[in-house]
């Protein structure tokens, strides 16, 4: 299926599958081509580093982007400062609201003077030590969602409207499309 959202050449879709990031996995080792973004309205097993379980409820945005850059595996660590960058810098164009990046994959909104999780980021990668096969970079956001931890908020909560998920994700794709 093709896309027209901005630097997508195939778009995988599911109103619900275990984890975006396991499914874009297994479609990069067998041979997903750059550019392929996995989304899902819900996942039943969403993770981020560490193995930590990311709740995904319906109406968050959670997506994984396949990548096959030309890079060394030495510049992940930058990669995840540089997508964070795109998520905040993105949420800050549709909604105004102020972010900032607990390095070196998470994104804070304040919510009633309290910096509150909004966004989470997870790189994997395959390659050898001089090059990259393939990238995933799997993104979640808390959009029309009620997170049930105290910790964490999202979109609807800090602005008290609804917001069009794939809005959203265009403008975060739109700002990951500006790097050089």
């Amino acid at each position: 299926m093709s896309s027209s959202l901005p630097g997508i050449s195939c778009l995988v879709f599911s109103e619900e599958m275990e984890s975006t990031q396991n499914t874009a996995k297994a479609l990069a080792e067998e041979g997903a081509e750059n550019g392929t973004l996995v989304w899902a309205r819900k996942q039943k097993a969403g993770r981020g580093r560490m193995e930590r379980t990311w709740e995904s409820p319906d109406g968050g945005l959670y997506f994984s982007l396949i990548l096959r850059p030309r890079l060394s595996p030495k510049v992940l660590a930058k990669l995840s400062l540089k997508t964070a960058e795109a998520v905040s810098t993105a949420l800050l164009k549709t909604s105004s609201i102020e972010t900032k990046i607990k390095p070196p994959n998470d994104i804070y909104a304040k919510e009633k003077e309290v910096w509150k999780k909004i966004s989470g980021i997870l790189i994997e990668a395959a390659g050898n030590e001089s090059r990259l096969f393939w990238l995933v970079i799997g993104i979640g956001v808390n959009v029309n969602n009620r997170p049930q931890l105290e910790s964490a908020t999202s979109l609807k909560v800090l602005t008290g409207k609804d917001w069009e998920l794939k809005k959203v994700l265009s403008q975060i794709l739109e700002e990951m499309a500006k790097w050089d």
